[in-house]
Order: C-alpha cells, then sequence, then structure tokens
C-alpha cells in the first residue's frame, strides 16, 4: 500500500475517492505535498519506483493556463535545464474536450476514469529520471528530507570520497513525515482545540535520526512561519555546539526566529527576565562545598538518617525536580520506582535538610539549578511566551523542566519532542501524561537506526536485556535493514593506566593511517577520565590543535568542525561519530558493585549504568572500540571480539 501523507490541496470531498485508488499502489510509492506553499505545483506529488515522479489534482472542469501557471513554469525550467517534464494528471470532474490550450504534460481524465482505475493510469503516466535529476528535484519538493553529508556518519565505508558528484542523502519516508508531523493539517484538530498547546513526540531509537530530524524540522517551521517564535532546547551543550555547526556548515547560519540552546541557559533567561535580584548561578565547585555544609554531622537531622549522602543528595533533587511543594505534600508524595524506601520519621529528616539547602543555595548571589527552575516553575509570575518548542533527548528532562517549557508557551502553541526511552525515561519511569503532556495518538515510533551498524547495535541492545523494561520504556530496533560491519571491539586491560596506554596506541595509529578524519572520531570516558588531561594526552600522539574536548566550554569557542571529540559519557547523547573509544566500560557498569546498596538499590543502579554503557556505544557509526578493567556482562560476549584480559584481584 502506498504512503500517503496529508492531501490538504484537494478538495474535502474527492479526498475519500483518491485516497481509495493511492492505496491500491505498492509500497514503493509515495504521496505527498510541499510545505512550502511557492512549492505547490500540484495538490498531490507521486513519488513512484526506479527515481519516477507524477503530479495529480482534481478540478471541477478542465484547467485554464492560469489555474497551472505554477506548474507550468516548473516544467519549463526543466525542460531548460534539459530534463524531462513531469506529467500533471488533471482529474476533471466535469469533462469536456476543451483542453487543446494545455501543454502536452497536462493530461486530462475523467473522475470516473480515474477512480475506476485509477493505479493503472497512475503507473503509466510515471515518468523515470537519472538519479542526479531525481535528486535535484526531491531536493526541490521536499528540502526537509535533505541530509548534508557532512553533518552525517550515513555512509558506507570510511575512507574518503573525492568525486565531485556525490549525491545527498534523503531521510526515509518515517523520518520525512516525522519533520511534517503537525505542520502540514492536523488529523485530529477537533481534540486538540481543547488542549491550551499541541503535543507531538517521535520516539526513536538510537541512530533514527531525531536530531536530524529536529534539524530539518526547524529550518521549514521558520521558514513557513517566520512570524512565530521558535526555540531548539538540548539536552547538553556539546549537542547545542554540534548542532550549531551543522546550520553553519550546511545553511550558513540558523533561521532569524530560531535559538539552540540548553534547558539550563533557558531556564537562566526566563528567570533573569522575571526576578532581576538574581546576578550568577552558583558554580560546581561552589555546591560541593555548600553540599558539605549540608550533609554534615552538624545538622541534628542528618546524623539521624542513617543513609548515604548519595541518597540524601538525590532525594533533595528529587523534591525539587518533582515540584513538591511543601512538607505536607512530601510526607504523603508516592515515590513509587525511588530504588529505595523512606519511612515517616525519614522524610522529616530529609525535609529538614531541604530547608537548609534552600536557605543555603537560594538568595541574590547564586542559585542551586534544581532550587530556581522549581521556584520558575512553581511562581505565579507570567514568563516571556515562545509560539513553539522542539525538544531533544526528551526522556531526560524532569518534571520541572517540563513545567517551564509549558508555562513558556503562548496559547494554543505547541511542543514537538524527540526522545529515545531505551536511554532512560524521565528520570524516574513517569508516563508523560503524568507531567501534563497528551501524547496519546501523537506519538511517531522509528525502530531503524541509521547511525550505526547491525553488529553494533545488536551488541549495544543486548546490554537492555538485562533489564525489566515496560513496552513504554523499550523501543526494539529493526535489525533486518540495518547495514553490516564488524563486530565491536572489547579490549581488556589489567589496570587503568594500562588501559589509557593501549587507546592512545590506537588512536596514534588510526590517525598516522588517515583513513578517517579526526571530526569522525569521537572518545567518549567514564569518571574514572579526567577530559582536560586525557585531551592533553591524546594531542601529545596526534598533534596540537587535533583534540575538541566538548566538557570545556571554553574549548568549543575555538573551531571544532576538524578536530577528534573528546566528553564524558553523560555528555554524549545525542553525538555521534564514524568512529568510537569507550573508555572505562567496565567502571561505568560496575561502580554500582563496589557501594554498599540494598538489592533494590543495586537493581536501580545497575539499569542507570546498562543505560549509560548502552548510550555510549550506540555513537559510533561504522567501528566501535569499548576499552575496560571490568568484565562486561555474557549477554554482550556473543556480539563482539575481545581481547587482553582483567585484573584477578
Amino acid at each position: 500500500m502506498a504512503h500517503i501523507d496529508t492531501m490538504s490541496g484537494l478538495k474535502r470531498n474527492v479526498r475519500r475517492h483518491f485516497k481509495k485508488v493511492f492505496v491500491q499502489l505498492g509500497d514503493d510509492f509515495f504521496i505527498r505535498e510541499p510545505l512550502d506553499d511557492a512549492l505547490k505545483v500540484a495538490p498531490c506529488i507521486v513519488e513512484g519506483p526506479c527515481n519516477s515522479w507524477l503530479f495529480v489534482g482534481s478540478h471541477s472542469e478542465t484547467p485554464t493556463l492560469s489555474d497551472v501557471q505554477m506548474l507550468c513554469r516548473f516544467n519549463e525550467s526543466l525542460i531548460k535545464l534539459g530534463f524531462s517534464s513531469i506529467p500533471y494528471l488533471a482529474v476533471i470532474e466535469n469533462p469536456d474536450s476543451n483542453h487543446f490550450h494545455l501543454p502536452d504534460y497536462v493530461q486530462v481524465i475523467s473522475q470516473t476514469d480515474f477512480y475506476a482505475d485509477g493505479e493503472r493510469i497512475i503507473v503509466e503516466k510515471l515518468v523515470e529520471f537519472p538519479a542526479d535529476n531525481f535528486a535535484r528535484i526531491k531536493r526541490k519538493f521536499f528540502p526537509e528530507s535533505v541530509i548534508p553529508t557532512q553533518c552525517s556518519t550515513r555512509k558506507q565505508n570510511l575512507v574518503s570520497d573525492n568525486s565531485a558528484k556525490l549525491l545527498p542523502f534523503f531521510l526515509d519516508y518515517d523520518q520525512e513525515l516525522a519533520i511534517r508531523l503537525d505542520i502540514m493539517e492536523s488529523v485530529d484538530q477537533a481534540e486538540e482545540l481543547q488542549d491550551e498547546f499541541s503535543v507531538r513526540l517521535i520516539n526513536g531509537v538510537a541512530g533514527s535520526g531525531k536530531t536530524l530530524i529536529l534539524i530539518n524540522r526547524a529550518i521549514i517551521y521558520c521558514k513557513k512561519f517566520p512570524e512565530k517564535k521558535v526555540r531548539l532546547i538540548i539536552h547538553n551543550n556539546p549537542v547545542v555546539e554540534d548542532i550549531k555547526q551543522k546550520f553553519e556548515t550546511w545553511l550558513g547560519g540558523k533561521p532569524q526566529n530560531l535559538e539552540i540552546l540548553t534547558f539550563h541557559s533557558f531556564a537562566w533567561q526566563q528567570y533573569k527576565a522575571k526576578f532581576k535580584y538574581v546576578s550568577a548561578l552558583f558554580k560546581e565547585q561552589d555546591v560541593e562545598a555548600a553540599k558539605k555544609k549540608i550533609l554534615s554531622d552538624a545538622n541534628a537531622c542528618y546524623t539521624k538518617l542513617l543513609l548515604k549522602d548519595s541518597q540524601i543528595w538525590d532525594e533533595l533533587e528529587y523534591i525539587n525536580d518533582y515540584l513538591i511543594k511543601d512538607k505536607v505534600e512530601y510526607l504523603e508524595y508516592d515515590r513509587q520506582g525511588r530504588g529505595f524506601a523512606l519511612q515517616k520519621s525519614q522524610r522529616e529528616h530529609i525535609w529538614q535538610l531541604y530547608e537548609i539547602l534552600v536557605e543555603k543555595l537560594s538568595d541574590p548571589k547564586g542559585y542551586l539549578p534544581n532550587i530556581y527552575i522549581k521556584e520558575l516553575a512553581l511562581s505565579a509570575k507570567a514568563l516571556p511566551s515562545f509560539d513553539h518548542f522542539m525538544i531533544d533527548e526528551a526522556q531526560f528532562f524532569a518534571p520541572s523542566w517540563l513545567e517551564v517549557i509549558k508555562r513558556s508557551l503562548v496559547p494554543g502553541g505547541s511542543i514537538f519532542m524527540c526522545a529515545d526511552p531505551n536511554q532512560g525515561f524521565l528520570k524516574r519511569r513517569l508516563s508523560w501524561k503524568s507531567v501534563g503532556l497528551n501524547v496519546r495518538g501523537r506519538t511517531k515510533r522509528l525502530n531503524h537506526s541509521y547511525r550505526t551498524t547491525y553488529e553494533i547495535m545488536t551488541a549495544a541492545n543486548a546490554l537492555l536485556e538485562e533489564l525489566d523494561s515496560s513496552p513504554e520504556d523499550y523501543i526494539k530496533p529493526d535489525f533486518e535493514k540495518m547495514t553490516r560491519g564488524g563486530k565491536p571491539q572489547i579490549i581488556y586491560s589489567r589496570s587503568l593506566q594500562d588501559e589509557n596506554a593501549r587507546f592512545l596506541n590506537e588512536l596514534e595509529a588510526l590517525v598516522k593511517s588517515q583513513e578517517v578524519p579526526l571530526h569522525q572520531i569521537m572518545v567518549v570516558c567514564s569518571r574514572q577520565y579526567n577530559p582536560w588531561n586525557l585531551k592533553k594526552d591524546m594531542e601529545s600522539r596526534t598533534g596540537h590543535n587535533t583534540v575538541v574536548n566538548y566538557n570545556d566550554k571554553n574549548d568549543l569557542k575555538s573551531v571544532v568542525g576538524s578536530r577528534i571529540k573528546i566528553m564524558t559519557v553523560n555528555s554524549c547523547t545525542g553525538m555521534e561519530a564514524s568512529i568510537t573509544f569507550v573508555l572505562g566500560a567496565g567502571h561505568i557498569i560496575n561502580q554500582a558493585r563496589h557501594v554498599d546498596f540494598t538489592e533494590s538499590e543495586h537493581e536501580e543502579a545497575l539499569q542507570e549504568s546498562l543505560r549509560k554503557l548502552y548510550v555510549a556505544m550506540t555513537r559510533a557509526g561504522q567501528k566501535l572500540v569499548v576499552f575496560s578493567t571490568e568484565t562486561l556482562p555474557d549477554s554482550v560476549m556473543p556480539h563482539v571480539e575481545c581481547s587482553g584480559c582483567v585484573s584477578m584481584s
């Protein structure tokens, strides 16, 4: 059955009949219309097999030249370039013989004949084009589907291709449809009129093109609605810089009505706009110093808790993230999925610590981020408003973050989210409905990964087999259509020093081989590594100014496009590279094993760690090399090639 987009260019009384004709076509047919009004040369554009095209439209009577003037201008431009023209099938309600004034490529047919034998007629009228001409036409009508080669790991090999006429990559139909999901006429407008704002959700596996979808959507949305204020909100700063670079290399800059920034940057802008007496956020070292004062025996409530510091601090952040307003609400709050239980007396002590936290880390001199975000989300003050939000990696957004986004929407505004539940879902296994986002019937799944190979995805996905996930928390990849490649390599070392030495040797050999551009190499490291020190070690082998530390804001101010990327595992979501090295993999998974956790706490920590390693592994496009001083889960072993050995101590 053909893939059918919206048909808003057709009158409602004929849409159902046209659809009956189109559904008889094979699944290698695509029927859609351009988003840009200036490109709507026909109500329906049919993309057929073998690089073929056909235009189809409906008329109550034979069209005049003025009715098809946009079509004529387009076909004339094709003819001047030496291309064939694309036929236009004009389906007439009341046909007559007065159509000799029309060009040959406008072919008139009665409604009766089209409804009775439309499938055969469409197949006969299709015109095939050479691959380069076909790509030129598709890029013209559907620019939102084009992937810039320099912005993608979607390549069949790693060696540079110096040919001058590389054809562009295109998003597949599902990805393209995801971009257009609510820009064209909505299928459930009546329902959405009851909502304060509309929401669309794209759930996709790693490498399914979610970030590309957001970029292409931003371009087409901002062009179609230049009067609307649009914000693209990202989970972490490395992806912000990566997306900005893509806009620069692809378009020479972003649209004027679009701003790209992390959630924290956006929220801080919103906060300063309404609470102008606040001057700054606490820096990480200030927070750590304050944390030591709060989690101290000097506070009687702390000594009575008998909990680990990490659990206490996590619970304090939980109160802010989940917008718990007061002590009464906290004492009765359902903490389902928290991983550790708290008695009412323990909650009393936690709340006392929370009050100390707020007192010490919320004043005009500085704020703890999740405190000011909670205040912003609950404030009665009106916030600066925007028409449309696009959110990347939405699975990592806390309820307080999403509340700030909702409060920053104009009435009738819209939110477009991309998420990968396999990487973790709303931190604490919440549902979208529980945070006030109605995605029922407004969600599209993307199961096919283009970034990585079958072998890499199979190995990474084996980690998730260790998890007890609900269907909402997991998307099974479509393995059948994936590109094949070599198995991921697991390199075991007896110590961290040995691991680092082996990695540097492998990196130096790769760079000297000149088989892959530097910007297609990425290094993801665990907390065992300091990215600043690691960068120095790497450049001692690869040369000066060959590495960019994506965790260093100052480093990102320089030109990053031609350098090796390095970042921590917590910063790598949304990033990609043809060759990816993962350092400290065993530490990522097994760090919880060395802490005195209860069984349920161990289970929660393990699930979080497995998802982190899954994220790190799925950054790779064609080659993945994982370094570890500890044994990885047995479920991964059939899908990888191992070398070296770990310490027996």
